[in-house]
């Protein structure tokens, strides 16, 4: 029986990568904070572009690949 609770049959539990554009699960993402235009801007990132390097504008933070 699927659970619900899986992203593969619960839309809910997906989002668009802001990076590459491919949805994908939410469990298989994180959320890289920046600046634009003054305001503050929180950003769906999947763990494979945050890897590669991708950053929001204005990001001042830091991310370790663990």
């Amino acid at each position: 029986m699927p659970s619900s609770y899986c992203a593969e049959n619960n839309a809910a539990l997906a989002a668009v990568c802001c990076a590459c554009r491919k949805t994908v699960p939410t469990a298989l993402m994180i959320t890289l904070n920046g600046y634009e235009n003054g305001s503050r801007t929180h950003n769906a990132v999947c763990l494979v572009c945050a890897r590669k390097g991708w950053r929001p504008a204005g990001f001042a933070g830091v991310y370790q690949r663990l």
